[in-house]
């Protein structure tokens, strides 16, 4: 593994095919307490779809983006996460929720981008301290996660010093006043996992976005850039209304990371998490390239909950690292899938009811040359428009599937239909894009538009890929983050500031 390979919307009166949690797809991010507008948690549901609902956001609009110059949302610290939105924020207004590398959690107005309140969970370390590492200070990376319901913001960070990791916390903050709420943090540095496995601070690394279903908090762990220290994939879980009750599970073998910046997916029970390599060259497969589902207090069942390639071991030993791209959950057919793709371009669909286990996928195609392992690292969304279910992610190879001369950064854009088994094939591709794409449209179905950031804010018809707009720069923008849809506004986050576009 190669650490860079690394609203909820309360539908009432609307039928979608993406974007909206059934009952039985029950999550707490984007729960009664917030408005339909809140976006609660990474990519906006924890099906982590990246469905937006935006009934201004036209095709014909979004050529008219601009910049909002009155929105001048500056913060203290490097963002490496996507900001959140509460609609029903600080004092009843809304507020975006940024979370910076230097552990700042910070609550800005809507309107005017003025900080509402600050709140540091700690001293942030100044590097891992294991001996490699490509983000510092190494405090908070990973996007966090809003109860709606009793109006907490979950974050997860390094704390330490000069040297580097001391442990690693969960903190639980008031949003209203950004004050830790009582019995945090949960220091993770002292957990034990199945196995007597301990955990090896300094080696691991929060990098992927934090889940809430089922009213218990998970939180994945892998490892820095460079793959230096005993780090393995760990999933801790937390009951949030009573957070001494917490569990753990980690991988079988060293490496194995789950450290995806778009995070884990859920389609109502637990989490599906996506490792990477094995770091010891084994011969029996133990948890790595594989897609894992973790439930309850931390529980896998290996029966039903694992699914891996049969070419497990060649990817271990060329880094063709499954982990590099976090799992999309879809509904298709009156049913879930789950999509999830590796580094060099093996894209599956999977039944989250059953996994499969070794080629146990519903589907299969290659996006990129299987020979190219630094082909796709994402967080992938997922939408519906006039022209069915896409997948819509970015890869940094895309001749395979794409125009002749298209081999740098893209979108894919890959159609799926039902079926016994489904079927996938790539719908269209669209060039740039240096972060992970969301979707928007004016129901659930019309008006489709892909959004992502190439420097400035790309959009491009989610039937189609033609290029609707792109322009306006923002500064400080890092690998992976996703835009969020709020409002008729797209707003992103870089190094210190939020940028935000609206049509003119």
């Amino acid at each position: 593994m190669n650490g860079r390979s690394q609203l909820r919307i309360l539908c009432v009166g609307i039928a979608l095919t993406v974007g909206c949690s059934s009952s039985s797809a029950k999550t707490d991010a984007g729960s009664p307490g917030a408005s339909g507008a809140s976006v609660l948690t990474r990519n906006g549901h924890e099906t982590r779809d990246g469905f937006f609902i935006q009934p201004t956001l036209t095709k014909a609009a979004a050529a008219t983006m601009a910049l909002d110059p009155s929105f001048n949302a500056n913060f203290v610290g490097a963002m490496w996460a996507s900001p959140l939105y509460m609609d029903n924020g600080p004092g009843g207004k809304g507020a975006f929720i940024v979370a910076a590398t230097n552990n700042n959690v910070y609550a800005l107005d809507e309107a005017t981008g003025a900080t509402v309140w600050m709140h540091n969970i700690g001293a942030a370390p100044a590097k891992s301290g294991a001996g490699c590492g490509n983000v510092t200070p190494t405090g908070i990376t990973s996007t966090p996660v809003i109860d709606g319901a009793t109006r907490t913001i979950y974050v997860a960070g390094g704390i330490g010093d000069a040297n580097g990791i001391m442990r690693h916390e969960v903190h639980a903050l008031d949003a209203e006043t950004g004050n830790e709420k009582a019995g945090w943090p949960v220091n993770v540095s002292a957990l034990t996992a199945p196995g007597n496995v301990t955990f090896n601070t300094p080696a691991q690394n929060q990098r992927g976005a934090l889940s809430l279903v089922n009213g218990t908090l998970y939180v994945p762990y892998g490892g820095h850039d460079g793959d230096c220290g005993q780090y393995r994939g760990w999933v801790v879980a937390i009951t949030a209304a009573t957070p001494t009750k917490v569990s753990a599970w980690a991988t079988g073998g060293v490496g194995e990371a789950i450290w995806a910046a778009g995070g884990m997916a859920s389609t109502g029970d637990g989490v599906f998490a996506v490792t990477g390599n094995n770091l010891m060259n084994v011969s029996a497969h133990a948890d790595s390239e594989e897609v894992v589902h973790v439930s309850g207090l931390a529980q896998v069942n290996r029966a039903t909950g694992i699914f891996y390639p049969g070419t497990w071991r060649s990817m271990d030993g060329s880094d063709a690292d499954f982990g590099s791209s976090s799992p999309v959950a879809f509904q298709l057919g009156g049913s879930y899938t789950l999509a999830a793709v590796t580094k060099n371009g093996m894209f599956f669909l999977l039944n989250p009811a059953n996994l499969g286990g070794m080629d146990g996928q519903l589907a299969k195609i290659d996006i990129a040359p299987e020979a190219t392992a630094m082909s796709v690292w994402a967080a992938p969304a997922a939408y519906t428009s006039t022209s069915g279910v896409h997948v819509v992610l970015n890869a940094t190879n895309t001749m395979s599937f794409c125009a002749a001369g298209s081999t740098g950064h893209g979108m894919i854009s890959i159609a799926i239909s039902a079926g016994s088994p489904p079927s996938a094939k790539v719908a269209w591709c669209a060039g740039g894009g240096t972060t992970s794409p969301i979707a928007t449209s004016t129901d659930g179905k019309n008006e489709t538009v892909v959004w992502y950031m190439n420097n400035g804010l790309n959009a491009v018809d989610g039937d189609t890929g033609a290029t609707l707009y792109a322009g306006g720069a923002c500064a400080g923008l890092h690998q992976f983050s996703s835009p969020i849809a709020v409002k008729g506004r797209i707003i992103v986050g870089g190094d210190g500031n939020l940028c935000a576009w609206a049509p003119h």
